[in-house]
């Protein structure tokens, strides 16, 4: 397994205060498939280095890539606290390498180094020693050389600024070596994570520009590369999203500090505009509420100048959702110096039709907001619709929605308008939506509705008779048939069930449910749809569809033995047999069903 014969003598075993792992703890771990492929990987010696380092086992796994991957798991108490492998699905230390090298520790203990604690062994260095050890490491990985520029945080500093550039050049650099296969993001957010730890120790330092400076140049580091690296895990995403918290913790820490709190709230707002125009993926979502929460009056008009030089100004459906967008925004942030004529002025400017007519109804202008309900298309009128609703005036808006619906295919409308009819009370006028409704689309619930409706005006069994002569000339067989078996015809579901259409929608589940109300009044309809069907199900092969067809063979025999035809079921099912003899998983699970 990788291991030298001779270890220096600071490799000594040490008691081992690590619980032992069995094959059940690890199988809670990393699950049942993963414990059996990490065995394969632990007996073909692929873990490569195994060593203990106090409460945690460490080492490398050979995995499909050239590069072996990393591997630690961390103990506590009571079992496994945490673990992690450096392969795709690894974040979480679930993986079958981590079986393995827990596997490793389970049954070849002896094979671990043990491993002094990182600060232990830095601290037993000399400083030359350090400096030796740092140029070998760089010898190793040039790139790490960008880090000796870094200034670390720690307590009295001093004054010196720290110099944005550095930063910039790691960030630069991570996205450099990243690569362009599927693990690229892994990498870099890898990378990109040790120079956001600068971030983190300067604002636990309370050094608001320091920590501010960091937040700043990884978070523009990603939005300038993010196009261009797949993220699809969501990963560099959330870098995006601890730079932007660590931003809001700065302009909370940082008081009156002008520099910073400008450099925040800008890059908290290239974050949120970056998000819009990518259309709204989430990126960095919590920033505009920073904003608005920790922004001064006077911080917010110079935001909302930032945001009004963003707002595109073309007609396309993209300008449009952008202008929405950015004016919600925008209304939040000039809220509290907005007198009614600017907010309408916004939202006019900005195509926010929802809050134009909600406040146009505050103010008791019905006819204005009407007239700008009618300028909306078929899917926002109906937001529209609601609105007037929860002002109480719903009647205003009912006649343009009446003469949307005559042209309108949109039966969302027509819906809406059915249920204000209902809920007042009015029949008549809910039953022409209804049936205007079920004739655009023929269901069984829209004819319950109808139903319901008709009965209520003493006019149901012509329109009844309507709707069956309607629907039996257009080939609706598959809804005759449901409304058939729903009032209980069992006569007229089974002639129209074997009228369908071939392909017809309602399939098989259909043809079951006629068998399955036959039973009692016309078993033998019953048994003649279950045996057509097993037969199917026969020739199209396969032990679950095997199974299934065993189930009806089974409803077969209990209404032969209702129908006292027990002998020509047993010829039957010794004819299937007989018939289908070559195929051994049938009768395996004919044999099964006890059929």
């Amino acid at each position: 397994m990788g291991i030298p014969s001779q270890r220096p003598d600071r490799w000594q075993i040490m008691s081992n205060t690590i619980p032992a792992a069995t094959e059940g703890t690890i199988s809670d771990w990393v699950g049942p498939r993963n414990l059996q492929l990490g065995r394969s990987y632990f007996e073909s010696d692929a873990i490569i280095d195994p060593r203990r380092q106090a409460n945690a086992v460490k080492g490398w796994c050979q995995g499909s890539m050239p590069q072996p991957y990393r591997l630690h798991v961390t103990f506590g108490a009571d079992g496994i606290d945490e673990a992690h492998c450096s392969c795709p699905v690894g974040g979480g230390g679930r993986c079958k390498h981590v079986g393995a090298l827990l596997l490793a520790w389970q049954e070849r203990p002896d094979d671990f180094w043990v491993v002094e604690k990182l600060d232990t062994g830095l601290h037993r260095r000399s400083k030359s020693e350090l400096i030796a050890l740092i140029k070998r490491m760089l010898q190793l990985e040039p790139d790490l050389e960008t880090l000796l520029e870094t200034a670390l945080p720690e307590e009295n500093r001093g004054s010196a600024p720290v110099n944005p550039e550095v930063y910039r050049r790691q960030v630069s650099s991570a996205f450099r070596h990243g690569g362009d296969d599927w693990m690229a993001s892994q990498r870099v957010t890898r990378d990109i994570s040790i120079t956001l730890s600068s971030g983190d120790g300067f604002l636990a330092l309370a050094d608001y520009a320091g920590a501010g400076i960091v937040y700043q140049v990884v978070s523009r580091g990603i939005l300038e590369n993010y196009e261009m690296m797949p993220d699809e895990d969501g990963q560099l995403a959330e870098v995006v999203d601890r730079c932007v918290e660590g931003l809001g913790n700065c302009l909370v820490g940082g008081g009156d500090d002008a520099a910073v709190r400008e450099g925040c709230l800008q890059t908290l707002f290239d974050i949120y505009r970056f998000d819009v125009d990518f259309g709204g993926v989430g990126l960095g979502e919590a920033a505009p509420d920073l904003i608005l929460a920790h922004a001064t009056e006077e911080e917010k008009g110079a935001i909302a100048g930032w945001v009004r030089a963003a707002m595109p100004r073309g007609e396309s459906w993209t300008d449009g959702y952008h202008r929405r967008v950015y004016g919600r925004f925008l209304l939040d942030l000039e809220m509290a110096h907005l007198n009614d004529d600017s907010f309408l002025g916004i939202c006019r400017e900005c195509g926010l039709l929802a809050e134009l007519v909600d406040r146009l109804l505050t103010l008791g202008r019905l006819e204005d907001a009407v007239a700008e309900a009618d300028s909306a298309g078929d899917y926002d009128l109906l937001t529209l619709a609601d609105i007037f609703r929860e002002h109480g005036c719903a009647r205003m808006v009912e006649p343009l929605l009446a003469k949307r619906t005559e042209a309108s295919r949109d039966n969302r409308l027509a819906e809406w308008l059915k249920e204000r009819y209902m809920e007042r009370g009015e029949p008549a006028e809910a039953l022409a939506l209804a049936g205007r409704l079920l004739e655009r689309r023929p269901h069984l619930a829209g004819y319950q509705e109808v139903r319901e409706l008709s009965r209520a005006l003493g006019v149901w069994q012509e329109s009844r008779q309507q709707l069956l002569d309607r629907w039996s000339t257009a080939g609706e067989y598959g809804l005759l048939t449901d409304v058939y078996l729903e009032e209980g015809e069992i006569d007229l579901a089974l002639r129209s069930v074997n009228r369908r259409r071939t392909g017809s929608l309602h399939g098989v589940d259909q043809l079951i449910r006629v068998a399955q109300a036959a039973s009692e009044t016309h078993p033998q309809a019953a048994l003649d749809i279950y045996r057509q069907q097993a037969e199917i199900l026969i020739e199209a092969r396969g032990r679950d569809n095997y199974r299934q067809a065993c189930a009806y063979l089974i409803r077969v025999r209990d209404l032969y033995r209702r129908l006292s035809q027990e002998s020509v079921w047993t010829g039957f099912i010794a004819g299937l047999r007989e018939r289908h003899r070559r195929l051994p998983a049938l009768k395996e699970e004919l044999s099964k069903a006890g059929l």
